[in-house]
């Protein structure tokens, strides 16, 4: 399969056309997904693999301990993820260790950084600004690539770094500024992926996603969060706020949580979701391998895992 580079936030908007029209490998701006060195896992020996992430790929989002949760997600499901997202506080230190876990398999991390309790006001006035530096210095030491989101369903209602506690234009100087920051200190390592939620109706708590985009510049990948639940379709989930996003960029876009409710249906709707991923040319999903509000985890789900199965191997098939 071709390789396709996608572009950097300098490079030409074709290029990354071409990646999403022909998802092959997909390639970083800076590097291609593949640290220049190697990083131990704290603790132990090892070391994290020179690894890329080919597109289209599956993902799991879980809870720590990392390794142990992967292990029981691919053991079910015969799908060694290409992404493995984890959340974390700002504030908080980079977590080495459990993105030493994710990347040493292959998969790359993706780390949530979520900001509760933080005003993204002072982030932008430069209040945390020593913190961001020890962030960014121990992101670079690490070498490994590591995928960051910063408060992600921000164009939801319900969290505070959305409105009507956050303004967009909060948000983007926010966004902006950690992303100053990284680049002072020579960050090369890190993919920045902008992720809203799916959710669009002011009546609803959403939004548009262009209301908080923070720029080409500044973001690498696009990922939208969604769940279906019994009648709903992707297209009727993600559709509208899909078409928002390519209507103001080119970047690769993924689905960045996503879930189906067990039920009649779900088959079906797990079906129709990975054959969306590839008519739609998406660099691929992450699904939400957690139960919360919703038993999303696939394990123990029969009927779930046998669907999840079928449609992962038809996605690279």
């Amino acid at each position: 399969r071709a390789t396709r580079a996608v572009a950097s936030s300098a490079a030409a908007a074709g290029v990354a056309i071409a990646a999403l029209v022909n998802p092959g490998v997909l390639r970083h701006p800076h590097s291609v997904l593949t640290p220049s060195t190697t990083a131990p896992v704290p603790g132990r020996a090892g070391s994290c693999r020179r690894n890329r992430v080919a597109t289209p790929f599956v993902g799991v989002a879980i809870n720590p301990p990392v390794t142990k949760t992967v292990q029981s997600f691919a053991s079910a499901t015969g799908v060694r993820p290409g992404v493995v997202e984890f959340y974390t506080a700002f504030l908080k230190p980079f977590p080495r260790y459990e993105a030493a876990q994710a990347a040493g398999p292959g998969s790359l991390p993706l780390i949530q950084v979520n900001f509760r309790g933080v005003s993204l006001a002072s982030i932008a006035s430069g209040h945390y600004d020593r913190y961001l530096r020890q962030y960014a210095q121990a992101v670079k030491t690490f070498s490994c690539q590591v995928a960051l989101s910063l408060g992600h369903e921000m164009n939801g209602s319900w969290y505070s770094w959305g409105l009507p506690d956050t303004s967009p234009a909060t948000f983007v100087a926010a966004w902006r500024h950690i992303h100053r920051i990284f680049t002072a200190e020579r960050v090369r390592n890190v993919t920045w992926s902008f992720d809203p939620d799916h959710v669009w109706q002011p009546a609803h708590g959403g939004s548009w996603a262009k209301q908080w985009w923070p720029g080409p510049g500044c973001v690498d990948w696009i990922g939208i969060d969604g769940y279906q639940r019994p009648g709903e379709t992707f297209d009727s989930v993600f559709g509208r706020q899909l078409a928002d996003i390519r209507s103001f960029t080119s970047k690769p876009v993924f689905i960045a949580e996503t879930g189906v409710e067990p039920g009649a249906t779900q088959p079906a709707q797990i079906s129709g979701l990975f054959r969306a991923v590839k008519r739609d040319h998406l660099a691929g999903l992450v699904w939400f391998d957690i139960n919360r509000k919703e038993n999303w985890r696939l394990e123990g789900d029969t009927s779930g895992l046998s669907a999840f199965r079928r449609a992962a191997d038809m996605l690279h098939g």
